[in-house]
């Protein structure tokens, strides 16, 4: 008999759950809306590696490849808010300029995420939910 695959995702600090829409830190519990969810769990799955404006529109959203880079900003500064000990200096959740988000398996302030952030040029998987 298989397993079936978790919904759980661990990222460093942080669990997502992509089945309950919810993100665990230090502890700490935090609701998702099911959008904040989708894009989580993007950036959670493939963690280290960055996700493009037009990939996390096409899988949060559905749709093609011209979404609107202002909803994305707004979408992750919320996650931010959520995840972040100070969402101004994000350690987690980094903007790639120009290209689009990473989730970073170690703050960005630890020794060792400077050696991970040079890495985030690895091509990205989508897996479907």
């Amino acid at each position: 008999v298989g397993q079936r695959p978790s919904s759980i995702i661990t990222v460093g600090p942080i669990c997502v759950d992509s089945l309950h829409n919810e993100v665990s830190m230090n502890g700490k519990t935090m609701h998702l809306t099911p959008t904040e969810g989708k894009l989580l769990h993007l950036l959670a799955v493939n963690a280290n590696d960055v996700c493009t404006a037009s990939q996390i529109v096409t899988h949060v959203w559905g749709y093609g490849e011209s979404g609107d880079s202002s909803l994305i900003k707004a979408h992750i500064r919320h996650l931010r808010l959520k995840i972040e000990p100070d969402p101004g200096k994000p350690r987690y959740i980094l903007t790639v300029p120009g290209v689009g988000y990473t989730l970073v398996r170690r703050a960005a302030e630890e020794p060792q995420a400077q050696e991970s952030i040079r890495e985030i040029t690895r091509p990205l998987h989508i897996v479907s939910r």
